[in-house]
């Protein structure tokens, strides 16, 4: 069975890949899903996350595709996941988990960045202010943010044909292919598994308002210097 962490509310992130585990042939799920939280919305200038849930909550989502559906307290999870048994455990949509769930149990991230460079919020902005790679990475995680075991990673191109938001939702994309691939290569021992771990770098915060323009700059004058798609 395929465990999935996520929330106890509609969720873009977990609704597409719970449809693109069932296109890849993966049918014994189940959703283990935390209470919603309220947070301070944050609204930025560029978003860069997929919106468009199906407003449908989560237990008549798991109805109508026949999966199994569980509700567990978040200081509850690795008590449930040592008591029942799931071949691979990932992350759907979560925030900050306990640290006896990654000490204990093998539990499958994906990071919208190319770890360990960016680690934290806003990695896919940040590697544009920045100039850093571009990127996904898959990996188990460990009881420090964006670190653990790595099982793949890869890097986007930027092309001069790209708008902000298309490079923006081919790394979703990627990120959600590489979640499903993760479970192939780690059944087929071709997971990397080397350590994440890297203290010169640092986890970043939300970009803020200001920055978010410079970013954007930058962001242009990335896609002036790149290649057509055609030229690859």
């Amino acid at each position: 069975m395929i465990g999935i962490i996520t929330y106890d509310a509609p969720h873009r992130k977990t609704q597409d890949l719970v449809c693109k585990l069932i296109l890849n042939g993966y049918s014994d799920i189940n959703l283990v899903v935390i209470p919603w939280v309220e947070r301070k919305n944050y609204v930025p200038i560029f978003k860069h996350r997929p919106a468009g849930k199906v407003n449908v909550n989560t237990e008549d989502f798991c109805a109508r595709l026949n999966i199994k559906f569980t509700r567990v307290e978040l200081d509850q999870l690795d008590s449930y996941f040592s008591k029942n048994t799931h071949k691979h455990i990932l992350i759907g949509g979560a925030g900050i988990l306990p640290e006896d769930l990654a000490k204990n149990h093998k539990v499958i991230n994906s990071h919208p960045g190319y770890l360990p460079n960016m680690k934290g919020l806003d990695a896919f902005k940040w590697a544009i202010f920045h100039k850093e790679p571009i990127g996904a990475t898959t990996h188990y995680i460990s009881d420090k943010a964006d670190e653990g075991e790595l099982i793949e990673k890869t890097t986007i191109p930027i092309y001069f044909e790209d708008s902000f938001h298309n490079l923006a939702y081919r790394v979703y994309e990627k990120e959600l292919e590489m979640l499903v691939n993760a479970i192939g290569l780690i059944e087929n021992n071709e997971a990397s598994l080397e350590s994440l771990a890297d203290d010169s770098f640092v986890a970043n915060r939300r970009m803020s308002h200001h920055l978010e323009m410079i970013m954007m700059t930058r962001f242009e004058e990335l896609r002036n210097n790149s290649k057509s798609f055609r030229e690859e």
